[in-house]
């Protein structure tokens, strides 16, 4: 059998294994995908809460019935009975014993073909995951972290929470909540705008110090060049010189840059990020100079051919 070369094994790596499973993948998740999103979106818009958790509740169950059809059922019975489990236990002080137990007891019979075999292991990773929202639920009321017994609907929007319901990962009862509050979301412009302004500079430093080493066959590129590189001026003056110029226009890029990093200000803010208005004053109070300098290096640049 003829060797396969290099090429074609990765023509074929990429035809029959990576392009089938990303395509899969995306088939099988996308969907999910957009319910998180219109259930992020719904919960910013102020909705009282026990909305929010009906959506929940709903973007959950259609998650479920996606992936896996009829055998739903065996998810939605786990998550009554730990509810009913823990509201006939709501004066006691052993709520995550009980849970665990009876969770225990209901897994054992699955495993023992209660269900039949294909199904279960198909669900069961989803089981998984109500069986420790449902456990931990019972803990943090013996420890008093959630300090009352939650509604149906508050019990149900955390079991079925579509973030978590089929692929997980376990979350807290406070965590659900913290979700659903759907807290104000680096988006900083101050932040974008640095990182934007830094993209183009280390872009026009780049194609500069190319053109500019092919030019004067000079090793002054961006990465250190290799002993065995063809340019002749290696370390001579020339190089030395220019690789002095753009280490101090290293230095003076990140002074500019670095401006808007108070230190004298509070963390919330410093976190929270700078408005439009606060850096575009900034930088007009800098005469706008890292840009400016940019700029002619890019003339330079198109100048240089």
């Amino acid at each position: 059998m003829a060797a396969v070369s290099r090429q074609e094994f990765f023509r074929q790596l990429s035809r029959g294994c990576v392009l089938p499973t990303a395509q899969q993948g995306l088939e099988q998740v996308w969907q999910l995908l957009l319910i998180c999103l219109g259930c992020r979106v719904l919960w910013r818009l102020g909705l009282p809460p026990w909305i929010k958790h009906l959506s929940s509740i709903a973007g959950g169950f259609y998650c479920l019935h996606h992936f896996f059809q009829l055998q739903t059922v065996w998810v939605l019975l786990l998550s009554l009975m730990c509810y009913i489990v823990l509201f006939l236990c709501r004066h006691s002080q052993n709520k995550g014993v009980f849970l665990s137990v009876t969770i225990l007891i209901y897994l054992l019979m699955g495993e023992m073909h209660m269900v039949d075999t294909v199904s279960w292991h198909k669900m069961r990773g989803a089981q998984m995951i109500v069986a420790m929202k449902a456990i931990s639920l019972g803990f943090d009321l013996d420890q008093a972290t959630v300090p009352a017994m939650p509604s149906p609907v508050e019990f149900m929007g955390y079991i079925y929470f579509v973030g978590t319901v089929i692929f997980g990962p376990w979350i807290s009862f406070g965590s659900y909540l913290q979700a659903m509050e759907s807290k104000r979301m680096g988006l900083s412009f101050h932040l974008a705008a640095v990182l934007l302004s830094l993209g183009f500079i280390t872009y026009i430093e780049h194609v500069l110090r190319k053109r500019l080493a092919a030019i004067f066959s000079a090793c002054i590129l961006s990465k250190r060049c290799p002993a065995t590189c063809s340019h002749q001026n290696k370390s001579n003056f020339l190089v030395c010189l220019i690789n002095l110029i753009f280490g101090l226009l290293s230095v003076f890029y990140l002074t500019y840059l670095g401006s808007f990093f108070d230190i004298d200000v509070e963390e919330e803010v410093e976190e929270e990020g700078y408005g439009m208005t606060f850096t575009l004053q900034k930088w007009q109070e800098l005469s706008w100079a890292g840009h400016w300098v940019t700029f002619a290096l890019w003339v330079f640049y198109r100048l240089l051919g």
